[in-house]
């Protein structure tokens, strides 16, 4: 399955916020200074004030958008044989941890050895019902 089999979604989404915000701002502007010249009513400074900045914080939003968009499409992206070739480097040179588990031979190396020795031909201790005692 290819790395880029979907694109984006913040370029197409950053174009749409900028373009609808812009024309929500123009056409608020220009209803303010055509249509309604003269002093609004409170109703009408509500809306335009309300219409006016949302179409401004959809221009905002579409413009970080585009940057947002950007640095995730970066992130997809499988790491460069540069960085690849630093990690290995680092990882290499990184000193060993104090705390490594202890490792014996016969044991695979994810056992953690014992307290108690036990015998190979020894059986496990079995569980057994306590005896019930009548009164009686």
């Amino acid at each position: 399955m290819p790395v880029m089999s979907q694109p984006a979604f913040g370029p197409k989404l950053s174009i749409g916020f900028i373009t609808g915000g812009s024309l929500l701002t123009v056409w608020t502007l220009v209803w303010r200074y055509t249509k309604s010249q003269g002093a609004l009513t409170d109703d009408q400074q509500f809306y335009f004030w309300g219409v006016l900045l949302s179409g401004l914080t959809f221009f905002v939003i579409g413009a970080f958008l585009g940057s947002i968009g950007r640095a995730a499409r970066k992130a997809e992206l499988p790491p460069d044989h540069e960085s690849l070739r630093a990690e290995v480097a680092a990882q290499m040179n990184a000193p060993m941890p104090q705390n490594r588990p202890v490792v014996t031979d016969g044991m695979p190396s994810g056992a953690v050895p014992s307290s108690r020795p036990q015998m190979a031909n020894q059986m496990p201790p079995t569980a057994t019902a306590p005896p019930t005692v009548r009164h009686g």
